[in-house]
C-alpha cells in the first residue's frame, strides 16, 4: 500500500453570495440602497424612507398577515416565493411584489382583504421605519434569483387562501 507524499489539502473556501438587503441595524442606508439597485431596482429615498416606484411591469399584491403568511407558505411550496415585505400597522399587513406577465381586465375582482396596487404607486422597502415599527423582509429578495413571481401565480394562491380563511 502507498502513502502519499502530498501535503492534505486545505478546505477550499466557499465564497458565499452577497447577502439582500435587509434591514439589519449594522448596514447603512447608502449600502441598502446600493443593494437595492444591484438588483435593478431603481429606489428613491425620501422622507418618508425608502420607496420602490412600481412600474409597467411591476405589481403588489397587499393583505392581512393572516393570509400573508399562508400565501407565503404555498408559494414557497411551489418555488414561487419572490419578495415579500412586512409592513407594521394595527393590522400588520404583507406586501407580494410580482411582476405581470398579461394583459389583466380593467376590473380586476380580488377578495375584499386583498388590494392590488400598481404604478404610479410605490412600495416602502426596509429599513423604512413607520408610526408602528420598522418594515422588514419575510422572504427577502436575492441576488441569484433576479425575478418577481407571476401576478398571476400569487393572485390565485391569495384568492384559494382568501376563500378558505373566511
Amino acid at each position: 500500500m502507498r502513502t502519499s507524499t502530498q501535503p492534505p489539502r486545505a478546505p477550499q473556501a466557499v465564497v458565499q453570495p452577497p447577502q439582500p438587503p435587509e434591514s439589519s441595524f449594522g448596514r447603512t442606508l447608502g449600502e441598502v440602497v446600493a443593494n437595492y439597485r444591484m438588483l435593478g431596482w431603481k429606489v428613491n429615498v425620501t422622507e418618508q424612507g425608502v420607496l420602490l416606484p412600481l412600474g409597467p411591469t411591476t405589481t403588489a399584491l397587499v393583505m392581512p398577515a393572516r393570509i400573508g403568511s399562508a400565501v407565503l407558505a404555498e408559494l414557497r411550496a411551489r418555488m414561487l416565493a419572490g419578495p415579500t415585505l412586512v409592513i407594521p400597522s394595527p393590522q400588520e399587513n404583507w406586501v407580494f411584489l410580482a411582476e405581470l406577465v398579461a394583459l389583466l381586465p380593467a376590473q380586476l375582482r380580488t377578495p375584499s382583504e386583498i388590494r392590488f396596487v400598481r404604478s404610479p404607486s410605490s412600495i416602502v422597502l426596509p429599513p423604512t421605519m413607520t408610526p408602528y415599527g420598522r418594515v422588514r423582509w419575510a422572504n427577502a429578495p436575492s441576488f441569484s434569483r433576479h425575478w418577481l413571481p407571476p401576478f398571476t401565480a400569487v393572485l390565485a394562491v391569495a384568492r384559494t387562501i382568501a376563500s378558505t380563511a373566511n
